[in-house]
């Protein structure tokens, strides 16, 4: 009877490892996608914080131009002649709050996938992008207040040179941020601001 028991045993060897060695494989398999795919999640948050503090930087460039362009007494004339419309603030809010929900949730998204390195620049960016709308609008210092009432706004070259202070801060910011995602990617790390200068002879 003993002899009958040795392939049976030796079967039940060779399944048993089959089976531990099918499950580790899968095992592996498993935890190799779910590695790939928070690498991407990671990626994808990385990217869009970058893109939504860009557009942040040119929505305080066009609040900039229509502080300037939507003031003084030509804008109040028209506004009561019914040349334009007057401004709505809450409209005005709604458009603040469409273009800054993204950037939130692209914040919230590295917060919760970001690596370590990655959080505390994303701060940062956030910090500055804050910085930029108040900026870029700010009254505007150059004329009293009662001459701004009739030719409109008209910033200093302090407060000018501070708007660009902030976009600069922030461009460097930006720079950190998308090194810190090449190298977490496992992507060569280039120069970011780099550009290819054309010679003309």
């Amino acid at each position: 009877m003993s002899d009958l028991w040795i392939p049976v045993i030796a079967a039940l060897g060779s399944s048993l490892l089959t089976g531990f060695a099918a499950f580790g494989l899968a095992w592996w398999q498993a935890k190799s996608t779910e590695k790939a795919a928070r690498a991407e999640r990671q990626s994808r948050a990385y990217a869009l914080l970058l893109t939504r503090s860009l557009i942040i930087a040119h929505l305080a460039s066009d609040l900039h131009i229509m502080m300037e362009t939507r003031s003084g007494l030509k804008e109040g004339l028209d506004v009561t002649l019914r040349f334009k419309k007057m401004l709505d603030p809450l409209e005005l809010a709604d458009r603040l709050r469409a273009e800054q929900q993204p950037l939130y949730e692209a914040w919230s998204e590295v917060w919760v996938v970001g690596s370590k390195a990655a959080i505390p620049i994303a701060n940062d960016l956030i910090t500055h992008c804050a910085n930029i709308i108040g900026a870029a609008t700010q009254r505007g210092k150059a004329r009293p207040l009662w001459l701004r009432g009739i030719t409109g706004e008209k910033w200093t070259k302090q407060q000018l040179d501070q708007w660009q202070e902030e976009l600069r801060n922030l461009a460097e910011t930006r720079r950190k941020l998308g090194i810190i995602a090449r190298q977490e990617a496992g992507i060569e790390v280039a120069d970011l601001f780099a550009s290819n200068e054309l010679n003309h002879h």
